[in-house]
Protein backbone atom coordinates (compact mmCIF):
# COMPACT_ATOMS: atom_id res chain seq x y z
CA UNK A 1 0.00 0.00 0.00
CA UNK A 2 2.85 2.35 0.82
CA UNK A 3 4.26 1.77 -2.67
CA UNK A 4 0.91 2.47 -4.31
CA UNK A 5 0.50 5.71 -2.37
CA UNK A 6 4.05 6.71 -3.26
CA UNK A 7 3.51 6.00 -6.94
CA UNK A 8 0.27 8.00 -6.91
CA UNK A 9 2.11 10.96 -5.42
CA UNK A 10 4.91 10.46 -7.92
CA UNK A 11 2.51 10.83 -10.80
CA UNK A 12 2.10 14.51 -10.05
CA UNK A 13 5.78 15.10 -9.49
CA UNK A 14 7.26 13.20 -12.39
CA UNK A 15 5.21 14.89 -15.06
CA UNK A 16 7.20 18.00 -14.22
CA UNK A 17 10.44 16.36 -15.31
CA UNK A 18 10.25 16.91 -19.05
CA UNK A 19 10.26 20.01 -21.19
CA UNK A 20 7.89 22.63 -19.78
CA UNK A 21 5.55 22.91 -22.72
CA UNK A 22 5.78 19.35 -23.95
CA UNK A 23 4.20 17.91 -20.83
CA UNK A 24 0.90 18.25 -19.00
CA UNK A 25 2.13 20.29 -16.07
CA UNK A 26 0.80 20.52 -12.54
CA UNK A 27 1.52 23.21 -9.91
CA UNK A 28 4.98 22.94 -8.41
CA UNK A 29 3.65 23.20 -4.85
CA UNK A 30 1.87 19.82 -5.06
CA UNK A 31 4.77 17.40 -4.62
CA UNK A 32 8.22 19.00 -4.76
CA UNK A 33 10.68 16.48 -6.13
CA UNK A 34 13.14 17.04 -3.31
CA UNK A 35 10.38 16.10 -0.84
CA UNK A 36 9.58 12.88 -2.64
CA UNK A 37 12.93 11.12 -2.99
CA UNK A 38 13.47 10.27 0.67
CA UNK A 39 13.98 6.49 0.87
CA UNK A 40 14.39 3.23 -0.99
CA UNK A 41 10.63 2.85 -1.52
CA UNK A 42 10.39 6.26 -3.15
CA UNK A 43 13.17 5.28 -5.53
CA UNK A 44 11.49 1.98 -6.39
CA UNK A 45 8.27 3.85 -7.09
CA UNK A 46 10.12 6.40 -9.23
CA UNK A 47 11.77 3.70 -11.34
CA UNK A 48 8.43 1.90 -11.65
CA UNK A 49 6.82 5.16 -12.77
CA UNK A 50 9.49 5.60 -15.44
CA UNK A 51 8.91 2.09 -16.79
CA UNK A 52 5.15 2.61 -16.62
CA UNK A 53 5.38 5.71 -18.80
CA UNK A 54 7.35 3.83 -21.45
CA UNK A 55 5.01 0.83 -21.21
CA UNK A 56 2.00 3.04 -21.85
CA UNK A 57 3.70 4.61 -24.86
CA UNK A 58 4.30 1.19 -26.37
CA UNK A 59 0.98 -0.53 -25.55
CA UNK A 60 -1.25 2.54 -25.60
CA UNK A 61 -3.31 4.36 -23.00
CA UNK A 62 -6.54 3.73 -24.92
CA UNK A 63 -7.85 1.13 -27.32
CA UNK A 64 -5.85 0.80 -30.55
CA UNK A 65 -3.17 3.38 -29.66
CA UNK A 66 -0.11 1.13 -29.52
CA UNK A 67 2.86 3.20 -30.67
CA UNK A 68 5.02 0.06 -30.60
CA UNK A 69 3.17 -0.93 -33.78
CA UNK A 70 2.22 2.42 -35.31
CA UNK A 71 5.85 3.56 -35.24
CA UNK A 72 7.50 0.20 -35.93
CA UNK A 73 5.11 -1.79 -38.13
CA UNK A 74 1.96 -0.17 -39.50
CA UNK A 75 3.73 2.07 -42.02
CA UNK A 76 5.46 -0.99 -43.50
CA UNK A 77 4.50 -3.74 -45.92
CA UNK A 78 3.42 -5.99 -43.03
CA UNK A 79 0.07 -4.32 -42.34
CA UNK A 80 -2.64 -2.45 -44.20
CA UNK A 81 -5.92 -0.79 -43.26
CA UNK A 82 -9.04 -2.87 -42.70
CA UNK A 83 -11.31 -1.31 -45.32
CA UNK A 84 -14.56 -1.93 -43.41
CA UNK A 85 -13.50 -0.15 -40.23
CA UNK A 86 -10.76 2.19 -41.37
CA UNK A 87 -10.25 5.60 -39.76
CA UNK A 88 -8.69 8.75 -41.21
CA UNK A 89 -5.61 8.55 -38.96
CA UNK A 90 -5.06 4.93 -40.06
CA UNK A 91 -5.47 5.84 -43.73
CA UNK A 92 -2.73 8.44 -43.28
CA UNK A 93 -0.37 5.83 -41.85
CA UNK A 94 -0.83 3.08 -44.45
CA UNK A 95 -1.12 5.42 -47.46
CA UNK A 96 1.92 7.54 -46.54
CA UNK A 97 -0.17 10.70 -46.24
CA UNK A 98 0.70 11.67 -42.66
CA UNK A 99 -0.37 15.05 -41.33
CA UNK A 100 0.66 17.04 -38.23
CA UNK A 101 -2.74 16.31 -36.67
CA UNK A 102 -2.24 12.53 -36.64
CA UNK A 103 -2.35 11.47 -32.99
CA UNK A 104 0.72 9.28 -33.37
CA UNK A 105 2.88 12.20 -34.49
CA UNK A 106 2.92 13.52 -30.91
CA UNK A 107 6.21 12.90 -29.10
CA UNK A 108 5.01 14.19 -25.71
CA UNK A 109 4.84 10.76 -24.08
CA UNK A 110 8.48 10.00 -24.78
CA UNK A 111 9.52 13.31 -23.25
CA UNK A 112 7.50 12.42 -20.18
CA UNK A 113 9.57 9.24 -19.84
CA UNK A 114 12.74 11.27 -20.37
CA UNK A 115 11.61 13.75 -17.74
CA UNK A 116 11.10 10.95 -15.23
CA UNK A 117 14.52 9.56 -16.08
CA UNK A 118 16.10 12.98 -15.57
CA UNK A 119 14.54 13.16 -12.11
CA UNK A 120 15.88 9.71 -11.23
CA UNK A 121 19.39 10.50 -12.40
CA UNK A 122 19.52 13.60 -10.21
CA UNK A 123 17.70 12.39 -7.11
CA UNK A 124 18.50 8.70 -6.69
CA UNK A 125 22.11 9.36 -5.61
CA UNK A 126 20.86 12.02 -3.18
CA UNK A 127 18.31 9.58 -1.74
CA UNK A 128 21.12 7.13 -0.98
CA UNK A 129 22.55 9.64 1.48
CA UNK A 130 19.25 9.61 3.40
CA UNK A 131 18.39 5.91 3.49
CA UNK A 132 21.05 3.28 4.31
CA UNK A 133 18.73 0.59 2.94
CA UNK A 134 19.40 2.01 -0.52
CA UNK A 135 22.75 0.31 -1.07
CA UNK A 136 25.37 1.31 -3.65
CA UNK A 137 24.48 -1.82 -5.64
CA UNK A 138 20.82 -0.76 -5.74
CA UNK A 139 21.75 2.77 -6.77
CA UNK A 140 23.92 1.47 -9.62
CA UNK A 141 21.17 -0.89 -10.78
CA UNK A 142 18.46 1.76 -10.78
CA UNK A 143 20.70 4.32 -12.45
CA UNK A 144 21.75 1.79 -15.07
CA UNK A 145 18.13 1.09 -15.96
CA UNK A 146 17.35 4.80 -15.97
CA UNK A 147 20.19 5.77 -18.32
CA UNK A 148 19.27 2.86 -20.61
CA UNK A 149 15.59 3.78 -20.78
CA UNK A 150 16.41 7.43 -21.40
CA UNK A 151 18.72 6.33 -24.20
CA UNK A 152 16.00 4.10 -25.67
CA UNK A 153 13.46 6.94 -25.51
CA UNK A 154 15.82 9.23 -27.44
CA UNK A 155 16.49 6.37 -29.88
CA UNK A 156 12.76 6.23 -30.64
CA UNK A 157 12.69 10.00 -31.09
CA UNK A 158 15.56 9.88 -33.59
CA UNK A 159 14.10 6.96 -35.53
CA UNK A 160 10.58 8.37 -35.71
CA UNK A 161 11.21 12.13 -36.10
CA UNK A 162 14.91 12.56 -36.83
CA UNK A 163 16.16 15.70 -35.08
CA UNK A 164 14.99 16.04 -31.46
CA UNK A 165 14.97 18.45 -28.54
CA UNK A 166 17.51 17.42 -25.91
CA UNK A 167 16.91 17.95 -22.21
CA UNK A 168 19.11 16.09 -19.75
CA UNK A 169 18.21 17.92 -16.54
CA UNK A 170 14.94 17.97 -14.58
CA UNK A 171 12.60 20.84 -15.28
CA UNK A 172 12.10 22.29 -11.79
CA UNK A 173 11.48 25.98 -12.19
CA UNK A 174 9.04 28.10 -14.15
CA UNK A 175 11.96 30.41 -14.82
CA UNK A 176 13.84 27.70 -16.71
CA UNK A 177 14.07 28.05 -20.49
CA UNK A 178 11.21 26.08 -22.01
CA UNK A 179 11.54 26.69 -25.75
CA UNK A 180 14.46 24.73 -27.17
CA UNK A 181 15.44 24.04 -30.78
CA UNK A 182 15.89 20.56 -32.16
CA UNK A 183 19.33 18.98 -32.20
CA UNK A 184 20.59 17.14 -35.30
CA UNK A 185 19.78 13.44 -35.12
CA UNK A 186 23.40 12.34 -35.53
CA UNK A 187 24.43 14.57 -32.65
CA UNK A 188 21.65 13.13 -30.48
CA UNK A 189 22.92 9.63 -31.22
CA UNK A 190 26.58 10.44 -30.62
CA UNK A 191 26.27 12.80 -27.67
CA UNK A 192 23.18 11.53 -25.85
CA UNK A 193 22.10 7.99 -26.77
CA UNK A 194 25.48 6.27 -26.94
CA UNK A 195 26.84 7.99 -23.79
CA UNK A 196 23.65 7.08 -21.90
CA UNK A 197 23.90 3.45 -22.94
CA UNK A 198 27.61 3.38 -22.12
CA UNK A 199 26.87 4.72 -18.63
CA UNK A 200 24.15 2.11 -18.25
CA UNK A 201 26.56 -0.65 -19.21
CA UNK A 202 29.30 0.66 -16.89
CA UNK A 203 26.85 0.67 -13.96
CA UNK A 204 25.11 -2.66 -14.54
CA UNK A 205 26.43 -5.65 -12.61
CA UNK A 206 27.94 -8.06 -15.12
CA UNK A 207 27.01 -11.72 -15.08
CA UNK A 208 23.76 -11.32 -13.13
CA UNK A 209 20.63 -13.26 -14.01
CA UNK A 210 18.33 -10.46 -15.24
CA UNK A 211 14.65 -9.77 -14.80
CA UNK A 212 13.35 -9.93 -18.36
CA UNK A 213 11.02 -6.97 -17.83
CA UNK A 214 13.91 -4.70 -16.79
CA UNK A 215 16.75 -3.39 -18.92
CA UNK A 216 19.65 -5.58 -17.86
CA UNK A 217 23.14 -6.22 -19.19
CA UNK A 218 22.07 -8.00 -22.38
CA UNK A 219 19.28 -5.51 -23.10
CA UNK A 220 21.77 -2.65 -22.90
CA UNK A 221 24.09 -4.49 -25.31
CA UNK A 222 21.20 -5.20 -27.69
CA UNK A 223 20.14 -1.56 -27.71
CA UNK A 224 23.69 -0.38 -28.26
CA UNK A 225 24.13 -2.83 -31.14
CA UNK A 226 20.86 -1.59 -32.65
CA UNK A 227 22.05 2.02 -32.39
CA UNK A 228 25.33 1.21 -34.12
CA UNK A 229 23.45 -0.68 -36.85
CA UNK A 230 21.37 2.48 -37.34
CA UNK A 231 24.65 4.41 -37.72
CA UNK A 232 25.97 1.72 -40.08
CA UNK A 233 28.94 1.35 -37.74
CA UNK A 234 29.17 -2.41 -38.15
CA UNK A 235 32.41 -3.10 -36.23
CA UNK A 236 30.94 -1.50 -33.11
CA UNK A 237 27.66 -3.34 -33.61
CA UNK A 238 29.61 -6.61 -33.74
CA UNK A 239 31.51 -5.65 -30.59
CA UNK A 240 28.29 -5.11 -28.61
CA UNK A 241 26.68 -8.27 -29.93
CA UNK A 242 29.68 -10.26 -28.72
CA UNK A 243 29.30 -8.61 -25.30
CA UNK A 244 25.66 -9.68 -25.34
CA UNK A 245 26.64 -13.29 -26.08
CA UNK A 246 28.74 -13.20 -22.89
CA UNK A 247 25.77 -12.07 -20.77
CA UNK A 248 23.13 -14.18 -19.04
CA UNK A 249 19.49 -14.53 -20.00
CA UNK A 250 16.45 -14.73 -17.69
CA UNK A 251 16.93 -18.48 -17.21
CA UNK A 252 20.43 -17.90 -15.85
CA UNK A 253 22.18 -19.42 -18.88
CA UNK A 254 24.66 -17.50 -21.04
CA UNK A 255 23.32 -16.47 -24.43
CA UNK A 256 26.60 -17.77 -25.94
CA UNK A 257 25.50 -17.23 -29.55
CA UNK A 258 27.18 -20.44 -30.68
CA UNK A 259 24.41 -22.08 -32.72
CA UNK A 260 20.66 -22.52 -33.13
CA UNK A 261 20.74 -24.48 -29.87
CA UNK A 262 21.01 -21.20 -27.99
CA UNK A 263 17.67 -20.13 -29.46
CA UNK A 264 14.30 -21.18 -28.09
CA UNK A 265 13.65 -24.72 -29.43
CA UNK A 266 11.33 -25.09 -32.42
CA UNK A 267 8.77 -27.06 -30.43
CA UNK A 268 8.38 -24.24 -27.88
CA UNK A 269 8.94 -21.22 -30.14
CA UNK A 270 5.78 -19.56 -28.79
CA UNK A 271 7.17 -19.46 -25.24
CA UNK A 272 9.21 -16.37 -26.09
CA UNK A 273 5.96 -14.45 -26.37
CA UNK A 274 3.73 -16.19 -23.83
CA UNK A 275 6.30 -16.86 -21.07
CA UNK A 276 9.39 -14.71 -21.76
CA UNK A 277 10.75 -15.05 -18.22
CA UNK A 278 11.29 -18.75 -18.81
CA UNK A 279 12.63 -18.47 -22.36
CA UNK A 280 16.34 -18.90 -23.04
CA UNK A 281 16.00 -16.49 -25.97
CA UNK A 282 14.34 -13.54 -24.24
CA UNK A 283 16.36 -10.37 -23.66
CA UNK A 284 13.85 -7.64 -22.80
CA UNK A 285 10.06 -7.76 -22.87
CA UNK A 286 7.27 -5.43 -21.76
CA UNK A 287 4.71 -6.97 -19.42
CA UNK A 288 1.13 -5.72 -19.73
CA UNK A 289 -1.03 -7.33 -17.03
CA UNK A 290 -4.80 -7.31 -17.56
CA UNK A 291 -5.47 -7.46 -13.82
CA UNK A 292 -3.42 -4.30 -13.17
CA UNK A 293 -3.67 -2.34 -16.40
CA UNK A 294 -6.86 -3.50 -18.10
CA UNK A 295 -7.07 -4.84 -21.63
CA UNK A 296 -4.00 -4.57 -23.85
CA UNK A 297 -6.34 -3.44 -26.57
CA UNK A 298 -4.00 -3.22 -29.53
CA UNK A 299 -4.88 -3.79 -33.16
CA UNK A 300 -2.91 -7.03 -32.86
CA UNK A 301 -4.44 -8.11 -29.55
CA UNK A 302 -7.20 -10.48 -28.53
CA UNK A 303 -10.10 -8.06 -28.82
CA UNK A 304 -13.37 -8.05 -30.67
CA UNK A 305 -13.47 -7.33 -34.39
CA UNK A 306 -13.90 -3.82 -35.82
CA UNK A 307 -10.14 -3.36 -35.92
CA UNK A 308 -8.77 -0.78 -38.33
CA UNK A 309 -5.61 -2.75 -39.20
CA UNK A 310 -5.12 -6.09 -40.94
CA UNK A 311 -2.19 -8.00 -42.38
CA UNK A 312 -1.21 -6.70 -45.80
CA UNK A 313 -2.55 -8.80 -48.66
CA UNK A 314 0.93 -9.22 -50.16
CA UNK A 315 2.60 -11.05 -47.29
CA UNK A 316 -0.68 -12.68 -46.34
CA UNK A 317 -0.96 -14.27 -49.75
CA UNK A 318 2.65 -15.46 -49.91
CA UNK A 319 3.30 -16.51 -46.29
CA UNK A 320 0.06 -16.99 -44.36
CA UNK A 321 -2.52 -18.08 -46.93
CA UNK A 322 -0.60 -21.21 -48.03
CA UNK A 323 -0.91 -22.57 -44.47
CA UNK A 324 -4.70 -22.93 -44.80
CA UNK A 325 -4.61 -26.00 -47.04
CA UNK A 326 -2.58 -29.13 -46.34
CA UNK A 327 -1.48 -29.29 -49.98
CA UNK A 328 0.19 -25.86 -49.84
CA UNK A 329 1.27 -25.81 -46.20
CA UNK A 330 4.99 -25.27 -45.59
CA UNK A 331 7.22 -26.61 -42.84
CA UNK A 332 7.73 -23.11 -41.44
CA UNK A 333 6.58 -23.13 -37.79
CA UNK A 334 6.05 -19.37 -37.62
CA UNK A 335 3.05 -18.28 -39.74
CA UNK A 336 0.57 -20.63 -38.03
CA UNK A 337 1.69 -19.27 -34.66
CA UNK A 338 1.67 -15.64 -35.78
CA UNK A 339 -1.78 -15.18 -37.35
CA UNK A 340 -5.04 -17.12 -37.30
CA UNK A 341 -5.05 -19.03 -40.60
CA UNK A 342 -7.51 -21.71 -39.52
CA UNK A 343 -10.56 -19.77 -38.38
CA UNK A 344 -13.62 -21.88 -39.15
CA UNK A 345 -11.32 -24.25 -41.01
CA UNK A 346 -11.89 -22.35 -44.27
CA UNK A 347 -12.11 -18.66 -43.39
CA UNK A 348 -8.74 -17.21 -42.37
CA UNK A 349 -8.81 -13.71 -40.92
CA UNK A 350 -6.16 -11.12 -41.74
CA UNK A 351 -7.03 -9.11 -38.62
CA UNK A 352 -6.48 -11.92 -36.11
CA UNK A 353 -2.95 -11.89 -34.74
CA UNK A 354 -2.16 -14.74 -32.33
CA UNK A 355 1.58 -14.35 -31.73
CA UNK A 356 1.20 -13.03 -28.19
CA UNK A 357 -1.21 -15.76 -27.06
CA UNK A 358 -0.85 -19.46 -26.12
CA UNK A 359 -2.47 -20.98 -29.19
CA UNK A 360 -1.40 -24.41 -30.40
CA UNK A 361 1.67 -24.77 -32.58
CA UNK A 362 -0.53 -26.26 -35.30
CA UNK A 363 -4.01 -24.86 -34.59
CA UNK A 364 -6.94 -26.76 -36.04
CA UNK A 365 -9.81 -25.54 -33.85
CA UNK A 366 -12.75 -23.94 -35.62
CA UNK A 367 -12.48 -20.92 -33.34
CA UNK A 368 -9.24 -20.54 -31.33
CA UNK A 369 -10.50 -17.23 -29.93
CA UNK A 370 -12.23 -17.82 -26.57
CA UNK A 371 -13.34 -14.55 -25.02
CA UNK A 372 -11.38 -15.33 -21.86
CA UNK A 373 -8.12 -14.91 -23.74
CA UNK A 374 -8.51 -11.13 -23.75
CA UNK A 375 -7.89 -11.35 -20.00
CA UNK A 376 -4.43 -12.83 -20.53
CA UNK A 377 -1.28 -10.75 -20.03
CA UNK A 378 0.54 -9.51 -23.12
CA UNK A 379 4.33 -9.49 -23.37
CA UNK A 380 5.73 -7.26 -26.09
CA UNK A 381 9.20 -8.28 -27.22
CA UNK A 382 11.72 -5.47 -27.32
CA UNK A 383 14.74 -7.68 -28.03
CA UNK A 384 15.39 -11.41 -28.28
CA UNK A 385 18.27 -13.54 -29.46
CA UNK A 386 16.78 -14.41 -32.87
CA UNK A 387 16.61 -10.69 -33.61
CA UNK A 388 20.25 -10.30 -32.56
CA UNK A 389 21.39 -13.29 -34.66
CA UNK A 390 19.95 -11.61 -37.74
CA UNK A 391 21.46 -8.23 -36.85
CA UNK A 392 24.77 -10.03 -36.36
CA UNK A 393 24.44 -11.68 -39.77
CA UNK A 394 23.74 -8.28 -41.32
CA UNK A 395 26.75 -6.67 -39.64
CA UNK A 396 29.03 -9.56 -40.62
CA UNK A 397 27.83 -9.36 -44.20
CA UNK A 398 28.47 -5.61 -44.28
CA UNK A 399 32.08 -6.19 -43.18
CA UNK A 400 32.59 -8.80 -45.91
CA UNK A 401 32.30 -11.92 -43.74
CA UNK A 402 29.70 -13.73 -45.85
CA UNK A 403 30.40 -17.25 -44.50
CA UNK A 404 29.63 -16.29 -40.91
CA UNK A 405 26.74 -14.09 -41.99
CA UNK A 406 25.24 -17.13 -43.72
CA UNK A 407 25.86 -19.23 -40.62
CA UNK A 408 23.79 -16.97 -38.35
CA UNK A 409 21.08 -16.52 -40.95
CA UNK A 410 20.81 -20.29 -41.22
CA UNK A 411 20.64 -20.73 -37.44
CA UNK A 412 17.36 -18.81 -37.49
CA UNK A 413 16.07 -20.68 -40.54
CA UNK A 414 16.96 -24.05 -39.05
CA UNK A 415 15.03 -23.26 -35.88
CA UNK A 416 12.09 -22.14 -38.04
CA UNK A 417 12.20 -25.54 -39.80
CA UNK A 418 12.76 -24.12 -43.27
CA UNK A 419 15.54 -25.13 -45.69
CA UNK A 420 18.93 -23.59 -44.96
CA UNK A 421 20.69 -21.63 -47.69
CA UNK A 422 23.68 -23.20 -49.39
CA UNK A 423 26.70 -20.94 -50.02
CA UNK A 424 26.17 -21.40 -53.75
CA UNK A 425 22.55 -20.23 -53.64
CA UNK A 426 22.17 -17.04 -55.73
CA UNK A 427 20.01 -15.60 -52.95
CA UNK A 428 23.06 -15.36 -50.65
CA UNK A 429 26.00 -15.48 -53.05
CA UNK A 430 27.06 -11.81 -52.71
CA UNK A 431 26.71 -8.95 -50.24
CA UNK A 432 23.67 -7.37 -51.84
CA UNK A 433 21.84 -10.66 -52.17
CA UNK A 434 22.77 -11.62 -48.61
CA UNK A 435 21.53 -8.30 -47.23
CA UNK A 436 18.18 -8.83 -48.97
CA UNK A 437 17.93 -12.40 -47.70
CA UNK A 438 18.60 -11.28 -44.12
CA UNK A 439 16.09 -8.44 -44.39
CA UNK A 440 13.48 -10.84 -45.77
CA UNK A 441 14.15 -13.28 -42.93
CA UNK A 442 13.78 -10.50 -40.37
CA UNK A 443 10.37 -9.67 -41.84
CA UNK A 444 9.16 -13.22 -41.22
CA UNK A 445 10.93 -14.02 -37.97
CA UNK A 446 10.07 -10.69 -36.32
CA UNK A 447 6.64 -10.15 -37.85
CA UNK A 448 4.62 -7.85 -35.59
CA UNK A 449 7.49 -7.18 -33.17
CA UNK A 450 7.86 -3.49 -33.93
CA UNK A 451 10.92 -3.85 -36.19
CA UNK A 452 9.93 -3.88 -39.86
CA UNK A 453 9.59 -0.15 -40.56
CA UNK A 454 12.83 0.66 -38.77
CA UNK A 455 14.58 -2.13 -40.70
CA UNK A 456 13.45 -0.67 -44.02
CA UNK A 457 14.62 2.81 -43.04
CA UNK A 458 17.90 1.60 -41.54
CA UNK A 459 18.85 -0.38 -44.67
CA UNK A 460 17.63 2.27 -47.15
CA UNK A 461 15.02 -0.11 -48.54
CA UNK A 462 11.94 2.05 -47.95
CA UNK A 463 11.56 3.32 -51.51
CA UNK A 464 12.22 -0.04 -53.19
CA UNK A 465 9.89 -2.00 -50.92
CA UNK A 466 7.12 0.49 -50.22
CA UNK A 467 6.73 2.28 -53.57
CA UNK A 468 4.89 -0.53 -55.42
CA UNK A 469 2.86 -1.42 -52.34
CA UNK A 470 1.81 2.17 -51.75
CA UNK A 471 0.84 2.56 -55.42
CA UNK A 472 -1.39 -0.51 -55.09
CA UNK A 473 -2.97 0.82 -51.88
CA UNK A 474 -3.36 4.34 -53.24
CA UNK A 475 -5.01 3.07 -56.41
CA UNK A 476 -7.41 0.95 -54.36
CA UNK A 477 -8.23 4.05 -52.30
CA UNK A 478 -9.22 5.96 -55.46
CA UNK A 479 -6.05 7.96 -56.01
CA UNK A 480 -5.66 7.64 -59.77
CA UNK A 481 -2.21 9.25 -59.85
CA UNK A 482 -0.90 6.83 -57.16
CA UNK A 483 2.35 8.68 -56.41
CA UNK A 484 3.82 5.85 -54.34
CA UNK A 485 6.49 6.76 -51.79
CA UNK A 486 7.51 10.36 -52.38
CA UNK A 487 10.66 11.94 -50.99
CA UNK A 488 11.97 8.96 -49.02
CA UNK A 489 14.74 11.06 -47.53
CA UNK A 490 12.04 13.17 -45.83
CA UNK A 491 8.89 11.09 -45.54
CA UNK A 492 10.60 8.27 -43.66
CA UNK A 493 10.14 10.53 -40.63
CA UNK A 494 6.85 11.49 -39.03
CA UNK A 495 5.69 15.11 -38.91
CA UNK A 496 5.71 16.89 -35.57
CA UNK A 497 2.23 17.17 -34.15
CA UNK A 498 0.68 20.62 -34.41
CA UNK A 499 0.23 20.86 -30.66
CA UNK A 500 3.94 20.21 -30.17
CA UNK A 501 4.85 22.92 -32.68
CA UNK A 502 2.49 25.37 -31.00
CA UNK A 503 4.10 24.64 -27.64
CA UNK A 504 7.65 25.54 -28.64
CA UNK A 505 8.38 28.54 -30.83
CA UNK A 506 11.85 27.23 -31.66
CA UNK A 507 10.66 24.02 -33.29
CA UNK A 508 10.60 23.52 -37.04
CA UNK A 509 8.44 21.05 -38.95
CA UNK A 510 10.05 18.11 -40.74
CA UNK A 511 10.57 18.66 -44.50
CA UNK A 512 7.73 17.49 -46.69
CA UNK A 513 4.96 18.41 -44.25
CA UNK A 514 2.98 21.60 -43.76
CA UNK A 515 2.36 23.08 -40.33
Amino acid sequence: MKKIIAMSALGAALLLGGCKKFLDERPFNQVPLADFYKNRYDVEAAVAGMYSGFQQEMVGKDQYTEKYMYWGEYRSDNFDRFLIYTKDFVDEVVLNSLTPTNQFSDWTGLYSVIGRANNNIKYIPLTATLDPLLTPAMVNSYLSQTYALRGMSYFYLVRVWGDAVVRLEPYESLDAVADEPRVAKDKVINEVIIPDLQKAYDLVKKGDKPVVFNIGEAAICATMADVYMWKKDYPNAIKWIKLLFAAKGPTGALYTGASELNLQPSATWKNMFTAPASSMESIWSIHWDYQKNGCACMQTSWTSNNKQISIDEGIYGTWFQPQVAVATRTTDIRPRQTADVFFGGTKPNRDRFVKWYPTAANPIAADPWPASNQLLPVYLTMYRLGDIYLLYAEALNATGDLPNALKYLNYVRKRAVVPEYLPTDPLVSNQIAMENAILNERQLELFGEGKRWFDLVRTNHVKAVMDPILKRRQTAAGNISAPGFLNPEHKVYWPLHRNVLNSNAKLNQNPGYTD
